[in-house]
């Protein structure tokens, strides 16, 4: 029980906030637009991440993957994909005030300092207090997007399409990554590979996704496939020079995700544009 006590606190936290969710979700009729909002704070909150996580400002101990790197990064994508995010949609949802915008923030707060304590997170160059600072600005942010995706601000939809790609694209390739057979690796990387891989994916999908964005929201079709096809070349050439390793076939292993993720991206580009008052 000891040994594994870590994942308990963690699992605790992703029952909570996915009731929350649930509800927030169950009670309001608009949920296309509660949806994309979801899915934008999320990006919001991965693309605020990423330089801390690069630069090691905390770890994360679940105890729930076996390799260390790993569980690094499933406890980033827990507290910046349902955690955090969770709680500050259903304060936009329900327009709820300052004051519950503080009373959330000491939430988390708390809980940090209780992670800390107990040993299941572990703060480096990173403070408490930040922590406080940044997720209640945060919590004003959501409230903003939400408004404008009420109101449809044509460069918030964008944004829109954006973060939701880059979060979905995202999470397939943690999955991916916990198969093992897929890593970006450089050849004189041979100390902790799996950190390198995070951080060269996280600056790697935000160039990849606005690039897919940008080319998906146009009208011409032949410019919707560049990223693609784009993609699959650099694929190939970056195997080629061993900085992506691949165990198995490349057609059954990374193609399917890389086909899913652009096929995704002008999905969601054709729901966001489309009325989201209506749903």
């Amino acid at each position: 029980m000891k040994k594994n006590q870590n994942r308990y606190y963690y699992m605790g936290l992703v029952f909570i906030h996915s009731i929350l969710l649930f509800f927030t979700f169950y009670r309001k009729s608009n949920k296309k637009t509660i949806f994309f909002t979801f899915l934008s704070i999320i990006g919001l909150a991965f693309h605020f991440e990423y330089p801390l996580y690069i630069s090691k400002a905390y770890k994360y101990r679940t105890k729930m993957l076996r390799e260390k790197e790993q569980d690094n990064s499933l406890g980033s994508i827990l507290s910046q994909g349902l955690f955090v995010p969770s709680a500050g949609i259903f304060i936009s949802v329900f327009q709820l005030g300052w004051k519950i915008k503080l009373l959330f923030t000491l939430y988390f707060v708390l809980i940090e300092r209780f992670f800390v304590k107990v040993k299941v997170y572990r703060n480096k160059w990173w403070k408490t207090s930040y922590t406080g600072i940044f997720i209640f600005l945060y919590f004003f942010i959501s409230d903003a997007w939400y408004k404008g995706l009420k109101k449809e601000n044509k460069n918030l939809l964008n944004l829109t399409v954006y973060h939701s790609s880059h979060v979905i694209y995202m999470c397939l390739l943690f999955l991916l990554s916990l198969s093992k057979k897929f890593r970006y690796q450089p050849k004189l990387v041979t100390f902790n590979p799996w950190y390198h891989h995070y951080s060269f994916v996280k600056v790697y999908l935000v160039v990849k996704t606005a690039f897919t964005t940008l080319c998906v929201t146009q009208r011409n079709n032949w410019i919707k496939l560049l990223p693609f096809g784009m993609t699959v070349i650099s694929d190939f050439i970056l195997i080629k020079y061993k900085i992506l390793r691949v165990k198995g076939s490349y057609g059954t292993i990374v193609f399917p995700i890389r086909i899913t993720a652009h096929v995704l991206t002008y999905v969601i580009n054709k729901l966001v544009k489309r009325r989201l008052t209506e749903g």
